[in-house]
């Protein structure tokens, strides 16, 4: 029904756009020597797309009720030309004042190429359009909804990785996409995500750059390591700050869900002045965003707990002969409270965001320019986890918490980054150098809780540890294009030096102490007859669960404080060997203080067979290092596996017992992409892309499965980690897989004028997409481990708990002072896979595939005066939910399930927003 709604609205728009319709020709010339400009873009004054001028400076358009055409071209003014009755439009462009004024699209770096003649697949995505008319806010969830090989998830694992929005292309990992700002690389979070997309990696927070500092974002559909480095395997996000002067731009939104909670805020403020009269500008945005705790979605009863709350081993099984629900209701009805009193929270954190952003550029002299970018954010999010019951006598103690208690966890996040470069022109050469810092911390405080293992000594609140990670990379980059060569030749080449650092800072010691261990000793006699004690390690006393609830501090042994150093070196090339016939290759050279040498390539064409219509295809090879986090990070968490609460380790990389258990260290992923694909324009006014592509990763990192406690065979050191920490599972970061993933991208667009004036755009985007698992690595002596060391949980995480399928249709309409736009989103099913247990040699699992959905969004705005609009709508207006989730078989079912997908990278129902932006 959505779907045929959007249709017709489509269908309705083109037959309104049917009005005259006209071709119009010119000649485009330079005004100093008159000579012919080749490649500058022709476009209708609000609609995208256009057409670009051919080696003699001459183009044909086709129009429909258009009113003023817009000539731009790289170092020349910007010229506006209003249509008259004749269809010969001749044009003069005036030299720029900024010569160094090049815009680049992701993928190329040369500056006279665009997203349709590009032999990559690129969307430019208008982010200030999103910003007025579209329901979401935040960068994530904004790109999550426009582009088709986007994705974005709040982690499913809770702890600090609910704090952030990691965001993946093509449907590989979150650490296997690279993101830049301003073309330049920028540093990744600090934090290791669990559950979700990016279990056991680090990834991008987008949501620390602030919406309204963006101008526009690229987005890499390729591979693209021998271009911009390690990383870029499934693609590369580009983000391109604002450059715009005197104004001021105002823009906030506020949203809510169905019954009035998750209420959502973002106010962004957006500024820039003038820097001499040369093309100068310095850009200034500062953000203040607050989310306010959600319920979980579905029927009012949703997360209502239905188990035994005071008694019966609450934890460990259901009511019995002996406690039963009469006499828990009791205990209830005396303490004067209901089991809403244990309700879950639903899928958004308690937070606070405040961010700066700045964009800056100084004219120095001609054909030299200083730049500077970079921003802070401090963010405040508060997770909670699992309400711990009164009668879980192994994690709670009823003198402290009669009725039990909400764990929370405190995380703090700061994120700094600057960069600052000068760009000069040298005997036609543009030298760009630039050194760009970044860096991303970590606190974790953890209130509400306590150490049931101190017993009635634990504090309430504690400092869990924080971790950072910084990058700094400094660039020396060389760019020429050569216009006698052929038919263009551009020339790239360059190189870098970066340093990354992590470092984990040790909690206070309640969060983490097991306080009920005790030495063990065995007496034993010297040859002399004298007796002595030998120690034999440890042992808990009283069983009672260690740290902090909810999350457990770092101990001083887990501290670390690591970098390393990468040097690089690329050249890139890019040949059109005919008007029609283009050739592109990079080859890029890099050394890692850690890992040694790696060489990537990347091989691409374009051949356009007539003016619509080109084919384009091409192969690279991609490398990934791991990061020093997935080296180095440990921490000690709460999982919920059939209801019953365990306590489990995530060892690093260097800890003895990953070694003692033959977990070999980590090694890079490798990667090899091909991709073929055509793009064409077969009327005015429309654009279409179809590319086919084919990723094969070798080596993947991840996480393996849980090592049980119980397990006998275990070697002396992993046991030792079970005593040490208090837990009963142990996992290990490991190149334990390896994955091909084939899949097909599609978009379109088409966008026209009226005969009112009135302006409509349809837009279609599409990818389909499917990941097998190709090799399982099996460390040599764990053989009998094999469905721990890759277990099924982790294959269905890369393989089906993303969408396979996700298609976009939007259409906006735009008259006089009205503005709407509807979109629907398919996102196909996806199968998610549950944990039962951590039998050896297989772990059970319980599987369920939810049902595809379609979210619609609807907006409407109208502009009060020339500086005020105002907007209103929905996003997800049908309030669909997806599949609640089945509770497997013999489950100890504690609370009412709700909707257990999550395709959309959240489930959040129906949440109406409304907007006021302003201009001055």
């Amino acid at each position: 029904m959505r779907f045929l709604i959007l249709v017709n609205m489509f269908l309705l728009f083109v037959y309104g756009g049917y009005g005259q319709q006209r071709t119009l020709t010119g000649t485009v010339r330079s005004e100093i020597d008159g000579q012919p400009l080749v490649g500058v873009s022709v476009i209708v004054k609000g609609l995208g797309g256009g057409v670009v001028t051919k080696e003699d400076g001459s183009y044909s358009i086709g129009i429909t009720n258009a009113r003023r055409l817009i000539f731009s071209f790289i170092g020349y003014q910007t010229q506006e030309v209003t249509l008259g009755a004749s269809n010969t439009i001749d044009v003069s462009l005036l030299k720029s004042n900024r010569t160094l004024d090049e815009v680049q699209i992701v993928g190329s770096r040369n500056a006279n190429r665009t997203k349709l003649n590009s032999p990559v697949p690129v969307d430019v995505i208008d982010i200030k359009t999103l910003q007025e008319t579209a329901p979401q806010v935040s960068v994530t969830q904004l790109l999550q909804y426009i582009s088709p090989s986007f994705h974005s998830s709040v982690s499913g694992g809770g702890d600090a990785a609910s704090a952030t929005s990691t965001v993946q292309l093509r449907g590989l990992g979150v650490d296997q996409v690279l993101v830049l700002i301003n073309g330049k690389r920028r540093h990744k979070s600090s934090n290791i995500s669990w559950g979700g997309l990016g279990n056991g990696a680090t990834g991008y927070d987008l949501n620390a750059i602030p919406t309204g500092a963006i101008e526009r974002i690229e987005i890499l559909r390729d591979g693209a390591a021998a271009q911009y480095g390690s990383d870029a395997i499934a693609g590369v996000i580009n983000i391109v700050l604002k450059q715009n002067t005197d104004a001021l731009t105002l823009n906030t939104t506020a949203s809510s869900r169905r019954r009035g909670d998750g209420i959502s805020t973002r106010t962004s403020t957006n500024y820039g002045v003038k820097l001499g009269d040369r093309g100068g500008f310095f850009n200034i945005t500062g953000e203040f965003a607050t989310q306010s705790v959600s319920r979980p979605v579905g029927h009012d009863s949703v997360g209502l707990y239905i188990g035994p709350a005071y008694g019966g081993g609450a934890n460990t099984r259901g009511f019995d002969q002996i406690y039963t629900k009469e006499i828990d209701d009791a205990i209830l009805a005396s303490r004067g409270i209901d089991r809403h009193f244990f309700d879950q929270r639903g899928s958004t954190n308690k937070a606070i965001d405040g961010l700066l952003f700045f964009n800056a550029l100084v004219p120095l002299k001609e054909n030299v320019e200083l730049y500077a970018f970079g921003g802070i954010s401090h963010r405040n999010s508060q997770f909670t986890a699992v309400y711990r019951l009164p009668g879980w006598t192994e994690r709670n103690n009823t003198f402290i918490y009669p009725d039990g208690f909400l764990p929370a966890m405190e995380n703090i996040i700061t994120d700094k980054s600057l960069g600052i470069g000068i760009k000069g022109r040298i005997r036609g050469w543009t030298v760009d150098f630039s050194n760009v810092y970044g860096k991303n911390d970590f606190g974790n405080e953890i209130t509400n809780s306590l150490n049931a293992s101190m017993g009635q000594r634990s504090p309430r609140k504690f400092d869990a540890g924080n971790y950072n990670a910084s990058q700094n990379t400094a660039s020396l980059d060389f760019n020429r294009y050569f216009d006698q060569v052929l038919k263009g030749l551009n020339i790239a080449f360059g190189s870098q030096y970066r340093v990354e650092t992590y470092q984990i800072i040790a909690g206070e010691e309640a969060s983490y102490s097991k306080a009920d261990l005790q030495p063990i000793y065995r007496v034993d006699t010297t040859t002399a007859g004298l007796p002595y004690l030998v120690n034999l390690g440890s042992t808990p006393l009283n069983g009672l669960s260690p740290g902090s609830q909810v999350h457990a501090g770092f101990r001083p042994s887990n501290e670390v404080n690591v970098r390393r150093s990468i040097a690089a070196a690329y050249a890139d090339v890019e040949l059109n060997l005919t008007s029609k016939w283009l050739v592109s290759g990079a080859l890029r050279l890099e050394h890692y203080s850690d890992f040694g040498s790696v060489t990537t390539y990347k091989a691409n064409t374009r051949y356009s067979f007539v003016n619509w219509l080109a084919l384009r295809g091409g192969i690279n090879t991609g490398f990934r290092a791991p990061d020093l986090a997935q080296f180095y990070y440990t921490e000690t968490s709460t999982t919920f596996q059939n209801g019953v609460a365990i306590d489990q380790v995530t060892a690093n990389n260097v800890n003895p017992a990953t070694k003692a258990l033959g977990i070999p260290s980590l090694q890079p992923e490798k990667s090899k992409g091909y991709t073929a694909g055509l793009t064409s324009q077969p009327v005015p006014n429309v654009e279409f892309t179809v590319d086919a592509y084919q990723i094969d990763v070798d080596d993947r990192v991840g996480n393996t499965g849980r090592f049980s406690a119980t397990d006998q065979n275990l070697p002396l050191d992993v046991r030792n980690l079970f005593i040490q920490t208090g837990t009963v599972q142990a996992k290990f970061f490991y190149n334990s897989f390896s994955t091909r993933t084939r899949g097909i991208e599609l978009t379109g667009s088409y966008n026209f004028l009226l005969e009112n004036g009135g302006r409509a755009t349809f837009l279609v985007g599409a990818n389909f997409l499917k990941t097998k698992l190709t090799k399982v690595n099996t460390p040599a002596g764990l053989e009998a481990y094999r469905y721990i060391i890759f277990d099924a949980s982790e294959e269905a995480r890369v393989t089906s708990n993303i969408p396979a399928q996700k298609i976009t249709l939007q259409g906006t309409y735009r008259y006089q002072k009205f503005n709407i736009l509807l979109r629907t989103v398919y996102f196909g099913k996806v199968t998610n896979v549950s944990q039962l247990n951590a039998n050896f040699p297989q772990p059970d699992y319980y599987y369920q595939t939810f049902s595809p959905i379609w979210i619609t969004d609807l907006s409407a705005g109208y502009q009060f005066t020339s500086k005020i609009q105002a907007t209103i709508g929905a996003n997800n207006l049908f309030n669909v939910l997806g599949d609640y989730t089945i509770p497997a078989p013999g489950s100890n079912v504690s609370r009412i399930p709700g909707p257990g997908s999550t395709q959309a990278g959240t489930t959040t129902g129906i949440q109406p927003f409304v907007r006021l932006s302003a201009i001055f």
